[in-house]
């Protein structure tokens, strides 16, 4: 009967990407020009995966929205909501 404890082990690989929402805004601010040569796809990896979540699945416009809100996800919701 105690072999049934293993599932619960799966839950924890979600929290990783939460964090990551932090560092990506907070580079650029102020200069828009100023990247670290990455792909705005991959600078806005976190970005991209919560508006994903909330619904927001065009990722060409995502990734627009994002580049005009130098990684702001809220402003970046604005933005797509404004079109």
């Amino acid at each position: 009967g105690k072999g049934g404890k293993g599932g619960k082990g799966g839950k924890g690989g979600n929290g990783g990407m939460g964090g990551m929402g932090a560092l990506g805004g907070m580079g650029g601010m102020g200069m828009p020009a100023a990247n670290d040569g990455r792909p705005a796809e991959e600078r806005f990896a976190a970005q991209l995966e919560q508006l994903a979540g909330m619904g927001f699945t065009d990722r060409p416009s995502n990734i627009q929205a994002l580049q005009m809100a130098n990684g702001d996800v809220n402003q970046a919701i604005n933005f797509l909501l404004g079109q």
